[in-house]
């Protein structure tokens, strides 16, 4: 089971979705998928990742732990082709060695036990075949939630242990998915830098993406009694608009993408 509180695959949209959308395409190249291949992207979310897949003439499959977000997927994706399950990313419902590749983006790190989930991408992928993982560079890389951390930190001892949680987990560091990787015994492993803009209208475009209850920092926003939250978000203002009129923002976000060869 995941730890990210997902229920509104609208509110994650505007939430990671408008980032993530970008980062797909970058993260199918660094995979090195390739037409005709039978591809899992694990849990797939909204399906960013998945279409992305299926925009490379690959036979893609994404699967999810959350009914909602899978049922959002489909109807945001016109190939009838790719297919959509609902499953467990630490029990994935597949035969050994079915998929030439299977990836995960932005979900590896959110599973209670990282190592088991990567060993069942691995067992479901063909010997000689790929596992590619991307997550957050949470430690220096995730601006536009690192701006609501920091203010949280200062005024709020529970905001701090939200930060300090984020920021301090391993995969999020350089080297620590690929250390993982390694654990589990793939071959060849590979990790890069990737990147994506995430973009705003305005500070209040911004802001609304916390009050959707979505994510952990979402549900820590959503908690807070009012004059608690309306602090936080005065403090977070100041921190968006850097002494500039209120209007458009680009924040750039940096991640750790990993891939390895399943051992034949």
């Amino acid at each position: 089971m995941a730890t990210f509180v997902a229920t509104n695959p609208e509110a994650y949209e505007a939430y990671v979705g408008r980032g993530s959308q970008r980062l797909a395409p970058a993260f199918v190249r660094f995979a090195g998928v390739s037409a005709n291949e039978r591809v899992l992207d694990v849990g797939c979310g909204t399906g960013h990742l998945t279409r992305a897949i299926a925009a490379a003439n690959a036979r893609a499959t994404g699967i999810d732990l959350s009914m909602s977000y899978v049922d959002f997927a489909r109807r945001m994706t016109a190939d009838e082709k790719v297919v959509f399950d609902i499953g467990d990313a630490l029990d994935l419902p597949y035969s050994d060695g079915v998929f030439d590749r299977a990836l995960s983006m932005l979900a590896l790190d959110l599973l209670p036990d990282a190592a088991r989930g990567l060993r069942e991408f691995c067992r479901v992928t063909r010997p000689g075949g790929t596992v590619a993982v991307v997550v957050n560079n949470f430690r220096c890389g995730w601006t536009p939630f690192s701006l609501v951390w920091d203010a949280a930190a200062v005024l709020d001892p529970d905001g701090a242990a939200m930060r300090d949680e984020m920021v301090s987990k391993p995969l999020g560091w350089p080297g620590g998915l690929a250390r993982l990787f390694g654990v589990v015994g793939f071959a060849n492993v590979v990790e890069e830098p990737l990147g994506a803009i995430f973009e705003y209208q305005s500070f209040g475009d911004y802001w609304s993406c916390f009050l959707t209850g979505q994510g952990k920092t979402g549900s820590y926003v959503t908690n807070l009694e009012g004059a608690q939250r309306s602090e936080l978000e005065r403090h977070v203002k100041t921190a968006y608009l850097c002494g500039m009129v209120d209007g458009p923002r680009a924040f750039a976000t940096s991640f750790w993408a990993v891939r390895g060869e399943v051992p034949t």
